[in-house]
């Protein structure tokens, strides 16, 4: 048989484990929930609703009542002499007010404490410097107060006995190499999902793999724009805009498609590429380049198609690529991912072109 937890009443922290679970029963969001927290009072119109969700007598809740726009609420941190000192009084050798004010805490603080606590006041101190010595586990521990592993550390904290809050305490030096390794991996995995190789869905099924929800922390930390917004964009984009953020290079494909937005240019979300004419002379210069770009045809090869000097036609694509703000040299020097979009971006044009003029026949 489970044995059952009471509510801790500490504070609206250690009272709420669950804040959606509480925010579904009383109808807010997890940020109102989440707000009482932060300020440790619970609105006056929904004490009724919490006291019936953790069923709890009503005037226990008195104490942690208020107005949740009040300022942040810090819990105030007691020494390790607190709760000795309040023994003392809970056993009649010494008067509260003593007590209190002998380890520097107001004297309703002091109070709080002991009505809450009761008689299990002696169990808590034991069972705190008997975990601090590492007499008893954690387990054996949250049995015994009834508590949660949540509000056992709250109370370790609370009252001095955390083991960060101790003399001498040294903390375990952070492996840097290893952070930065796994940070390495989950990079890769980020810049696959941009990249549209895989789903985030499919992802998170793999072995080994991050969650769902972290794999969407992870993208919004690598890429400046959202997943929502890259899944609409053509699989030759993403997949420039991924290498564009591995290799931390100039930002083409965020343009390129903008500029397809701006011309009202259909770009499909899988590339569909024209039969390779058969007579190359009478080709659009756009088409040459896609031509070039696709590894079709060498500039060489499309200018002797062409009978022209292999020059000229570099400086006329360039002329061409002026709207896109492009030079053929900086082209040549672009990934293949990045020549592949472009190309699909020369075949939007010319697409463009010619149901205008198909319409216009």
């Amino acid at each position: 048989m489970t044995k059952q937890i009471f509510p801790d009443l500490t504070s609206v922290r250690t009272l709420i484990p669950s804040p959606s679970k509480l925010a579904r029963h009383v109808g807010l969001s997890q940020s109102a929930i989440y707000r009482w927290i932060e300020v440790n009072r619970i609105p006056g119109d929904h004490i009724v609703h919490v006291a019936n969700f953790y069923d709890v007598e009503l005037r226990d809740l008195l104490p942690l009542t208020g107005s949740e726009k009040g300022h942040t609420s810090k819990a105030l941190v007691k020494g390790k002499d607190v709760l000795p000192a309040l023994l003392e009084v809970y056993r009649g050798t010494r008067t509260l007010e003593d007590a209190c004010a002998e380890v520097g805490i107001p004297v309703v603080s002091g109070k709080l404490i002991m009505l809450h606590w009761g008689d299990e006041l002696p169990t808590l101190y034991t069972t705190l410097t008997q975990l601090h010595e590492k007499r008893i586990s954690l387990e054996t521990a949250m049995a015994r107060l009834n508590v949660s592993k949540n509000t056992l550390h709250d109370l370790r904290r609370k009252y001095g006995f955390a083991p960060r809050a101790q003399e001498g305490y040294t903390p375990k030096e952070r492996n840097t190499q290893k952070r930065a390794t796994k940070w390495q991996d989950a990079r890769l995995l980020a810049l696959q999902v941009i990249a549209g190789r895989m789903t985030a869905a499919e992802l998170a099924k793999t072995p080994g793999a991050p969650s769902y929800r972290m794999i969407f922390r992870y993208i919004d930390k690598v890429s400046p724009l959202k997943l929502q917004v890259l899944t609409h964009w053509p699989e030759a984009f993403r997949a420039a805009f991924a290498h564009e953020l591995e290799h931390d290079t100039e930002k083409y494909a965020e343009k390129w498609v903008k500029f397809a937005e701006e011309q009202r240019l259909i770009l499909r979300k899988v590339a569909k590429y024209p039969p390779t004419p058969k007579n190359w002379k009478e080709v659009p210069l756009k088409r040459l380049l896609v031509a070039v770009l696709l590894g079709e045809k060498t500039l060489d090869e499309v200018a002797e198609a062409k009978g022209g000097d292999p020059k000229v036609f570099e400086t006329l694509i360039t002329s061409d690529l002026r709207p896109i703000g492009l030079t053929f040299g900086e082209v040549q020097g672009m990934s293949m991912t990045h020549q592949m979009a472009l190309a699909e971006l020369l075949l939007a044009v010319l697409d463009r072109k010619r149901k205008f003029v198909g319409s216009a026949a």
